[in-house]
């Protein structure tokens, strides 16, 4: 009788643990962004009711545009490098803005613009992640790590709002979304590490 070798804990599976903490950074840079833009948008550049709207259907709409093609896409390329990529990606864009706030040349249109783009790089780490997870854990274990994952990011969509309206309260908008540039920057450094190479 041949005897299977006992599965790795989750919290000791080096490959899923860098998955999950970068999913739960990411988790909880999205809710910062979704509520210190529109934030930013009414204290520093007193937005009307109609820029305001813009902008949400900016941040929401990349769900339902890019999300036609992103899974089609992703299935052809490896999933790590497009979670490092869209978590730097994000990082990025973010940072502009708190450097156009602090050269006094912050405009609406490059919120909506930081909204569409952060919207679509979310996107591609979600459905990439979806993906990645079923390459990282045996299948046995596979409901044991999605529980984890949806915990972590219901933990997020809870204690996100209140977190980040405290933060905006305390260090201003700009500061905060500066702040949120840098946890989808750790995010994406945690998951760029080299996993073995049997995992895509």
């Amino acid at each position: 009788m041949v005897t299977m070798p006992r599965p790795v804990a989750l919290w000791r599976h080096p490959g899923f643990v860098k998955l999950w903490a970068a999913q739960t950074v990411s988790a909880f840079g999205d809710q910062i962004t979704l509520l210190a833009l529109p934030l930013l948008a009414v204290t520093t550049l007193g937005a009307t009711a109609g820029q305001m709207g813009v902008l949400r259907a900016a941040e929401t709409g990349p769900v339902l545009v890019v999300g036609l093609f992103a899974g089609v896409w992703i299935d052809r390329l490896r999933r790590r490098p497009i979670l490092v990529a869209a978590d730097l990606g994000r990082a990025l864009l973010l940072l502009a803005i708190p450097i156009a706030a602090w050269l006094d040349l912050l405009q609406i249109e490059l919120l909506y613009a930081v909204a569409v783009l952060v919207g679509a790089c979310t996107v591609f780490f979600e459905v990439a992640r979806q993906s990645y997870v079923t390459s990282v854990v045996r299948r046995d274990q596979l409901v044991d790590a999605n529980s984890k994952l949806l915990v972590s990011h219901s933990a997020a969509e809870v204690v996100g709002p209140g977190f980040t309206g405290a933060l905006v309260q305390i260090v201003g908008a700009s500061t905060t979304i500066l702040l949120d540039a840098v946890s989808f920057a750790v995010s994406g450094a945690r998951m760029r590490p080299r996993l073995p190479s049997s995992i895509m």
